[in-house]
């Protein structure tokens, strides 16, 4: 009984929890990419996706991430290992640094599923499902790579050379052990980031507000407004142009 117990606890504890920025309450149904191009989903539905990514644009609106979808694991990383069934477009409110977020890099989204997006993969013709994401993660790259040592272990015998045991002849030498091993290590960069389209906060450090200075003069540059611009707006000026 303990060690059923014990096993339990540790199935338990390796269960993996999804990023806090990707996390929805209990009672939300998340559409899957599946059903959203089939249109078995509602427009504004909630959606976790992720795969890696194509192509990152920037324009006044905010930016557009193209991604070429992968299913995700049970901690909300996009699965690698399994087939890829076709792209999406990311819309996000703020800015995205195409040197941070490159090619290939894995990223998981949370937000609602917006219109398809009429665009090109190469010279043909692709609509895109979208989404408008609340909040998204740049998972850590992880590297792996194949190794393969071999190990010799000399081990010797009492004595050496001819003699003879219970009226038989023998010879007796010094021996030595080969081992090989191979297998496979991994390695983690621990680059992750995550932000939220509400002002495109990073999370990956905490925010640090500076405390006024009494003796500085206000500044006469006008603020720049936020993004208030809804998913709908912003895929139809995006398919319009």
């Amino acid at each position: 009984m303990k060690t059923f117990l014990i096993v339990a606890l540790m199935m338990l504890g390796g269960c993996a929890a999804v990023p806090p920025i990707l996390e929805t309450p209990k009672d939300t149904v998340l559409v899957s990419y599946e059903d959203v191009v089939m249109n078995k989903a509602a427009k504004d539905a909630q959606a976790r996706w992720g795969g890696v990514i194509a192509q990152v644009d920037n324009n006044p609106d905010g930016s557009v991430i193209e991604m070429v979808h992968y299913p995700l694991k049970s901690n909300g990383r996009p699965n690698l290992s399994k087939a890829s069934i076709g792209r999406f477009k990311v819309f996000v409110d703020g800015f995205i640094d195409p040197l941070v977020f490159k090619q290939e890099r894995v990223v998981s989204v949370l937000g609602a599923v917006g219109e398809p997006v009429e665009g090109a993969v190469a010279e043909q013709v692709y609509i895109y499902p979208s989404i408008h994401a609340t909040g998204y993660y740049l998972w850590e790259d992880i590297e792996e790579f194949d190794y393969s040592k071999v190990q010799v272990t000399p081990f010797f015998r009492f004595g050496h050379g001819f003699g003879f045991d219970l009226g038989f002849p023998y010879y007796r030498s010094r021996h030595s052990g080969i081992y090989r091993e191979s297998g496979r290590i991994r390695v983690r960069s621990g680059n992750t980031q995550s932000g939220s389209s509400k002002g495109n906060q990073n999370h990956t450090s905490p925010n640090v507000q500076d405390s006024p200075n009494p003796n500085s003069q206000p500044s006469s540059t006008p603020t720049r407004s936020s993004n208030t611009t809804t998913a709908s707006e912003h895929n139809r000026k995006y398919a319009e142009r």
